[in-house]
């Protein structure tokens, strides 16, 4: 086996590798090279500063990684890694890291993050022993969402687009990489509804149709426990016509956890945010 980076493959290649290694895994997964090109482009995906592994010269195993300047500094993301079967079992994960390292380090980044499944026990060995440490713990919701109590001074109505500044103030917790407004802003076919009271935008949620999964949502603070989250989640699920999702809540204090309890999402899965300083 050998390594390098991964610029030298084409997206088709890229997502072939992709499902053979995760043929076998806790969720399924079944990209297609529109789902991975969408991925790559929104979520900064550099294949330069991405390592793979190769067995005379076929790719065996892999990690994509992007990178972003964050509050000053630059982060990079391990936006997924795998490794085919026939190949797993020789420290594939630290072997991967020790030729991607020094590279990151050349790019001037300073720390890496990545969300590993909780249950996922290999891998989250592995990455302890390439230096990564658990940093928060992530919840993962889906069900069927409860019909709101009637609000007559509320409108919740579809948005062509979202100005992300009037909703910064909204936010208790930031969302993980695939959900930030850096990746969002990016992606196509997304579905935004606006909560409003007297033409004031008091809460939003933006949600992937073709996953029916929510991406993010918020509520202004003084507008809170009104029934509006409710409302908004409600809309997404009536124009899904199915039950829905949202997954990587990171909020230490339980108040989203509790919320989407009580409106009916139930825990499917939990994921740990593991960073790596360098």
């Amino acid at each position: 086996m050998h390594f390098r980076t991964l610029e030298q493959l084409s997206v088709k290649q890229l997502t072939e590798l992709f499902n053979a290694s995760f043929a076998e895994y806790f969720v399924k997964v079944n990209l297609t090279l529109e789902i991975l090109t969408e991925k790559i482009v929104s979520e900064d995906i550099d294949l330069k500063f991405s390592m793979g592994i190769f067995e005379e010269d076929k790719p065996v195993g892999f990690m994509l990684h992007a990178i972003r300047e964050i509050d000053g500094k630059k982060v990079a993301y391990n936006a997924g890694t795998g490794v085919i079967k026939e190949f797993r079992g020789q420290n594939a994960t630290v072997k991967m890291y020790g030729k991607l390292i020094p590279l990151l380090k050349e790019r001037g980044v300073s720390e890496v993050l990545l969300e590993v499944i909780a249950q996922n026990t290999a891998a989250i060995r592995s990455y302890e022993k390439a230096g990564f440490q658990i940093a928060a713990d992530l919840a993962c919701f889906n069900g069927a969402v409860k019909e709101p109590v009637s609000n007559a001074n509320l409108e919740v109505k579809e948005l062509e687009k979202l100005d992300f500044n009037q909703t910064t103030s909204f936010f208790d917790w930031q969302p993980t990489w695939q959900h930030t407004n850096a990746t969002i802003s990016k992606m196509e076919n997304l579905k935004t509804f606006g909560a409003f009271i007297k033409d004031e935008l008091v809460g939003f949620l933006i949600g992937q149709p073709s996953r029916a999964r929510v991406y993010q949502y918020a509520v202004a603070h003084k507008y809170r426990r009104k029934g509006i989250g409710t409302a908004l989640f409600y809309a997404f699920a009536k124009a899904m016509k199915s039950e829905i999702s949202i997954i990587n809540i990171d909020n230490p204090s339980g108040h989203s956890q509790l919320f989407l309890q009580q409106i009916g999402l139930k825990p499917f899965l939990s994921q740990y945010k593991m960073k790596l300083l360098l």
